[in-house]
Parts: structure tokens; C-alpha cells; sequence
């Protein structure tokens, strides 16, 4: 398709988009060719009169300039031999073209298809004085206008262009963009604005494909966010005779700093704080097994149900409640925290390492023994696909953040090991632990309390965020990836504010995997649909044909891979055709998305959704409502060419 054409159609060469401008169906790889033939298929009118198109013969002037025979008997300024005599009936209705006002019966008149003032001022058919004149063929597919129900090729019939005629030239019929507003008229019929009213513009355009049957790939680059989005945050505390002053800050901390800095982040912290939107929240406790030496009767290894009253209370994560003007942590949370006393314990390592393992995985029997049994107490999540003891949600990022001021039993530090002999069953290894906790994807946030062995925790804590890949990236000094635990221990009364400053860490600088996901388009109406916090209305795609199922639009994606970033340094580790790996925190990354429409032959204008979602390659979305994309695929009328 030749771009000046295009151009004096008064088409802009770009769609509005989100980022940049991204071209739609006046570039070269569009898939918008002329009625389905490749970009140089077709010839474009000339004043020399050789046959164009398939017709056969000349369609326009000879070379000496005149017609063969200028007689016009429908009156219509279309000389008989233009319309090819006495035998060509394009709309085979029993009337030849020489005697028919509507040749290809679109509902426009020949005499108003003959000649299109949009054309440059040099191209045949741009005006006409006499029958004998050249006419307009506005797509230059050889075809006429007169003789073509779809002038302009741009997928939307002559017949219903003419219905929204912007000027009274019948400019609609011939310029894919009939306003001008950078937005093609097919573009705006699918998303509900007017092709005609240069203010009325789609929200997003640059998310749209237009895939005219057999009009080969197309391909469009996408900017994602791929922030922390939706996490789970489970706070494991360490409730042993020391850790008192610090279960006391967060009791005092939780609604009036960790709540409402881990929705709303902080943009004035350095560095800054950002929101992570979808936040729930839960609490359980560690100490260690309830025998001597290593604890006291009535310790538990890891708690995550408590009685409180006469209620047992489960510490699954759970959404804050907002009581119309701010967010308060769940109120189970508060209730846990509530009740929280730090007591018991025995040695100075503690039974994190079990407390870890049983929390990521909810084992249906584990017991420990020794002189006695102590037996985990399974319970299944009330809501289904929910995992762990917290009952962390599907799709959500589990982020452990773990309390504590002693070393772990069975942890890094083989000197703090159980004994065999006092400690049987199915003990667990540090190995069983990390492995269990890498299973689920999930990160651990360490916050070393100052109130036991210097150091001691820190050290185990930070092998932990070490080997879950808990990271950040810091980019002082050429750039360092750094454990999630601070580089000293922290006091009791620091112990809120060290949290929050960790998982803004993780939410701004975080390293992550990021992939993408795509699949159909379906809303059943009142819920979020589309992840922009709104409610969406009920949608289904169309069907294909009468009596079929809504067709699933994501079938039309072939491929989607990432794209190099042209920021320096890197803001990843490494990319796949698939995958950024170690992706640094919410940096924007690019995909290029490619799709085709080989099967789909529409008998009318269909419009199709398809959702694509950024995500971890374990399915942990990312990005909030900036790191999924709703996209339009515009399948145009299948417009056959006339015989």
C-alpha cells in the first residue's frame, strides 16, 4: 500500500497509545492491504490506460486522452466505456453499470463515487470535469470506487461509512481516518467513540490490532509496569522471654505505621517507598519444641490459630479493613497481636526452621517426639485454592516477614542442630525449609532484633533471604544486590519502622522474575475485570458464527517476547525470548506482542478482547493495573471482491 496515498486520505501515521505513538493500520506491516492482496498487488489509477486490476482492458483514459466513446447514458458524468459497456453488471441486479446510478449498489451514487477531492491534486480521480475524466480509486487496488464497496480498504463497507458522513463530501467513505484525530474510523466504531468528532477518542488506542482476515502478522510493543502488586504479607514472630519489647511495637505500630506505609507507600523516604495496593495480612508465632533443653511446656513450634476468649482465632493473611476514611490491619491480626506474651523458650536457637517449613507447606501429619508427642494441627483453608497455613491467595506474592532475635535450630549454622537422640520424627532439615519456601515462590523480609546474641540472628536470617532469593538491588557504586535483612541488628522500638523499610525495599528494588500471561477476555459484570480497581460491566466475545461459542480472542496472540531495555545499565540480569530474570524492582519493561487472524472470515465488524497480564513464571501478578493490558483485536467485515 503506498503511504502518500494513505496520507491524502488525511490519515494520521499513528494510533494514540500509552507510552509512544504506536503505528495501527497506515503502516507498512498493518495487515490492512488492498482487499486482502499483498502491499504491491495492486496497481494504482493512471492516466496512461493500461488495464489494472482484474478487469481486463483500460478502466480509465487511452493515451491519446479521450474515451473511446463518451456517450453516458445514465447521466451519471461516467462515460459508458469506463463502465465497461453493455455487458458489466457489478451488482448483477439484471441493470449493466451503463445504465445503473449505484454500480456496486453500496448506497452511493456513481456520480458521487467518481471522483474523491481527498486524493492529491496530481492522482487520477482526484477531480473530474467531463465523462470522460478519469475515476477515483481511492485504495489503488485497480478497482474503481464506483466498482468497490469498500473505497478506502479500510474494512468498514462504503455503505455504512456514508451513513456518518462528516462534511457532506462523503469524506468518510474515503479517508480511513474521517476526522483526522490519529484514530482510523474502524478503531472508533469498535471502542464506542465517533469517527466523526475529533474529541471523541478511544482511551488507549495504541491497544488495538486490526486483523482483516489473511492479512498476515502484525506485531506491537507494550510497556508494563511489573511492581510489587498483590502480596501476602505473614508476619512470623518470635514470641520467646525476650522478644517482649519488640511484640510491644508492633501491637502499637500496626495501624498507625505498617498498615497505611504498605498501602500507601512513602514517596519522601529515602529511597522511596512505594504502595503495594493489594495487601493482606497475617500473624503466627514461632518458639520451639516444648521439651527441655530446647523449650518449655506448652511451647509450640510454630502457632497460626490462637484462643482468644472462648474464640479460636486462625492468623490467616486477610484483607485491612477501611472503616471509610483509612486502613486498620485485619481485625484477627489485631486480636493475635493483641494477645501476644513473650514467655517460654529454653536454649538461645529457636525452632524457626520447623515453624518456616510447616507455614509454606500445611502438612495433613507431621509430629515430633520425645518422651511425649507434639502433633501440627492441620486445618484446611476455608477459601479453595488458597495454600499454606496462612491460606496465602493464588496469584499473590507470600512474603514472610520474620521477627526474631535467636539463630534457628536445624538452620545455616550446623553447631545449632537438634540432637537426634531428644528430637525424633519427621524433623526437618534447613534444606526441606528454603526448598519448601522456594516451591511457593515466596520472599522473606529478616528483621534481627538486638535483644539476643549479637548477630546471631542476623546471620541465619540473612542466608535465608540469600538463598530464597529475597534480593534487592542497590544501585550506589556500579550496583550491588543485597539480602533483605538490615546490616545490623535493630532495637526493640525500631522494629515497625525497620519493617516497612525492608518491604519498600522489596516493593521498589526487589528483584523478580517477570513473564507474561495472556488469555480470553470474560466479565460477569460488577467485579473488577480488567485490574484498574473499577468494576467492569458483564462482556463476552462474540461468537464467530450464529449458534457458536463466545470466541476466545486470545487464540489471535501468537507470540509474545520481551524486548531489550534502552536503559544503562540493564535494569535486569538477563532476558529469554520469554522472561527478564532478576527484573529490579518496578522497572518498565517491553514486550512485543505478535498476533494474526488466519480463520476468521466475519460477515460483519467483530470486536474482540483479550487480557495480558504481566506475572512471575510462577503466576504471581505484578504490576498493579499498569502491569496487565486489555487489548482490542478488530476484525473488519470480510468484504469479498466483487465478480
Amino acid at each position: 500500500m503506498k503511504l502518500p496515498r494513505l496520507r491524502s486520505f488525511g490519515l494520521g501515521l499513528s494510533l494514540l497509545a500509552t507510552a509512544a505513538s504506536i503505528p495501527l493500520a497506515c503502516s507498512p506491516d498493518s495487515g490492512i492491504t488492498p482487499n486482502g492482496a499483498g502491499a504491491s498487488g495492486g496497481a494504482s489509477s493512471s492516466s496512461s490506460g493500461a488495464g489494472a486490476g482484474g478487469e481486463g482492458g483500460s478502466l480509465f483514459v487511452d493515451s491519446g486522452g479521450t474515451c473511446g466513446d463518451p456517450t453516458d447514458k445514465d447521466k451519471d458524468l461516467i462515460a459508458d466505456f469506463l463502465e465497461l459497456g453493455p455487458d458489466k453488471d457489478t451488482d448483477e441486479d439484471g441493470t449493466p453499470d451503463a445504465l445503473d446510478n449505484d454500480s456496486d449498489d453500496d448506497g452511493v451514487l456513481d456520480a458521487d463515487e467518481a471522483a474523491n477531492p481527498f486524493l492529491l491534486p496530481d492522482e487520477p480521480g482526484q477531480t473530474r470535469d467531463d465523462a470522460c475524466d478519469p475515476l477515483a480509486d481511492s485504495d489503488g487496488d485497480g478497482d474503481p470506487d464506483v466498482r468497490d464497496l469498500d473505497s478506502d480498504n479500510d474494512g468498514v463497507s462504503d455503505t455504512q461509512e456514508s451513513s456518518y458522513d462528516a462534511d457532506g463530501t462523503k469524506g468518510c467513505r474515503v479517508r480511513i481516518d474521517c476526522d483526522e484525530d490519529g484514530v482510523i474510523d474502524l478503531v472508533e466504531i469498535a471502542a464506542g467513540s465517533s469517527p466523526t468528532e475529533k474529541g471523541s477518542v478511544p482511551a488507549d488506542a495504541g491497544l488495538y490490532f486490526v486483523l482483516p482476515y489473511q492479512g498476515g502478522p502484525q506485531s506491537k510493543d507494550f510497556t508494563f509496569s511489573t511492581g510489587v502488586a498483590k502480596a501476602d504479607i505473614y508476619f512470623l514472630i518470635d514470641t520467646t522471654a525476650s522478644m517482649q519489647p519488640a511484640i510491644d511495637n508492633l501491637k502499637t505500630s500496626i495501624d498507625t505505621e505498617i498498615i497505611p506505609t504498605i498501602l500507601n507507600g512513602d514517596p519522601a523516604a529515602s529511597p522511596p517507598i512505594p504502595a503495594i495496593g493489594d495487601a493482606w495480612i497475617g500473624v503466627g508465632e514461632v518458639r520451639d519444641v516444648p521439651w527441655l533443653p530446647y523449650g518449655q511446656d506448652g511451647d509450640a513450634l510454630y502457632r497460626y490459630r490462637f484462643q482468644v476468649g472462648a474464640q479460636t482465632i486462625a492468623g490467616d493473611v486477610a484483607p485491612p479493613v477501611f472503616d471509610g476514611q483509612k486502613y486498620t490491619a485485619p481485625a484477627a491480626t489485631k486480636q493475635i497481636l493483641g494477645t501476644l506474651t513473650a514467655g517460654g523458650g529454653g536454649d538461645a536457637p529457636e525452632g524457626t526452621t520447623q515453624a518456616l517449613w510447616l507455614a509454606a507447606t500445611n502438612p495433613n501429619n507431621y509430629a515430633l517426639t520425645i518422651g511425649g508427642i507434639w502433633n501440627y494441627p492441620h486445618y484446611t483453608c476455608p477459601l479453595a485454592g488458597h495454600f499454606g497455613a496462612p491460606c496465602f491467595r493464588p496469584e499473590s506474592l507470600p512474603i514472610f516477614v520474620l521477627v526474631t532475635d535467636a539463630a534457628f535450630h536445624n538452620g545455616p549454622n550446623a553447631v545449632n542442630q537438634y540432637d537426634g537422640a531428644k528430637v525424633g520424627g519427621t524433623v526437618k532439615t534447613y534444606g526441606d525449609a528454603v526448598s519448601a519456601l522456594n516451591t511457593i515462590n515466596a520472599k522473606v523480609v529478616g528483621v534481627p532484633v538486638a535483644t539476643g546474641s549479637p548477630g546471631a540472628a542476623r546471620a541465619d536470617l540473612t542466608d535465608l533471604a540469600t538463598k530464597t532469593g529475597s534480593l534487592y538491588h542497590d544501585p550506589a557504586f556500579g550496583g550491588k544486590d543485597y539480602p533483605l535483612v538490615p546490616k545490623t541488628d535493630v532495637g526493640s522500638g525500631s522494629v515497625s519502622t525497620e519493617i516497612v523499610r525492608l518491604l519498600g525495599l522489596l516493593a521498589g528494588s526487589g528483584l523478580h522474575d517477570v513473564t507474561t500471561a495472556h488469555e480470553n477476555y470474560a466479565c460477569d459484570g460488577g467485579v473488577d475485570c480488567t485490574g484498574d480497581g473499577v468494576p467492569d460491566l458483564a462482556y463476552q466475545n462474540p461468537p464467530v458464527d450464529q449458534g457458536m461459542a463466545p470466541f476466545d480472542a486470545s487464540t489471535l496472540i501468537t507470540k509474545i517476547e520481551t524486548l531489550e531495555s534502552p536503559a544503562m545499565p540493564l535494569p535486569y540480569a538477563s532476558r529469554t525470548e520469554s522472561t527478564f530474570y532478576a527484573l529490579q524492582g518496578d522497572a518498565p519493561v517491553s514486550f512485543r506482542v505478535h498476533a494474526e487472524n488466519t480463520t476468521i472470515k466475519p460477515a460483519t465488524l467483530l470486536v474482540m478482547r483479550a487480557l495480558i497480564r504481566v506475572r512471575t513464571p510462577e503466576g504471581q501478578v505484578l504490576g498493579g493495573k499498569n502491569g496487565i493490558k486489555l487489548v482490542y483485536f478488530v476484525i473488519p467485515q470480510y468484504i469479498p471482491k466483487v465478480k
